[in-house]
């Protein structure tokens, strides 16, 4: 492995299980075999590193849900794959995430604007293949916006729970995660009934 990936993945494993404020540059490079000196040969600093490892995973979620968003199918075949992609990705490297959605926000300001515009884009994705589910009428009226950012917080819980080697799949846990969030959306027959 090269050492800069060596580098983020220790500094996403120490962020993960340490927090960003506890960890130290020092703890970066003593995981990684180097000295606080060597390891400035190959970074600028800890808030830099947290910058990349939050744009390198949102990234990854947008590389997989894009091209399954402009693909074929209906709203609700391409957002059932959508979310299983998610869930895969995030079983893969569940510290990722938790990097993403509990540490991120540490990233300064003058560094974030990449985070925060594909974070942004992701969000939209999933409430735009909403929205147009319930254009189609496969949906119920619902708020798109809203329902986007249930589901990603539904979706992004899931770094706190997945053991790898739990009763369940990353497969078997994506199924059941896209099938109980359509089934929420999903227009039934007696939905125009009143009560």
């Amino acid at each position: 492995m090269e050492r800069p990936q060596a580098i983020l993945n220790a500094a996403a494993d120490l962020f993960h299980h340490r927090g960003y404020h506890a960890t130290t540059v020092e703890d970066i490079a003593s995981a990684v075999g180097l000295k606080k000196g060597s390891l400035y040969h190959y970074i600028t600093g800890k808030e830099l590193l947290l910058k990349t490892l939050a744009e390198e995973t949102i990234q990854g979620y947008l590389e997989d849900a894009l091209p399954i968003a402009a693909g074929e199918g209906t709203a609700s075949e391409r957002l059932a794959r959508v979310i299983e992609a998610h869930v895969r990705r995030l079983c893969a490297a569940p510290e990722r995430v938790t990097v993403l959605v509990r540490e991120a926000h540490y990233v300064p300001d003058a560094l974030a604007s990449d985070v925060r515009g594909r974070t942004r884009r992701y969000t939209h994705l999933l409430s735009d293949l909403i929205a147009e589910g319930v254009r189609s009428g496969e949906f119920t009226d619902t708020d798109p916006g809203v329902a986007g950012l249930m589901l990603l917080g539904a979706l992004n819980w899931a770094h706190r729970w997945y053991q790898p080697d739990g009763r369940l799949t990353p497969e078997e846990i994506g199924r059941q995660f896209s099938q109980m969030f359509l089934r929420g959306l999903q227009r039934r027959v007696n939905d125009n009934v009143s009560l």
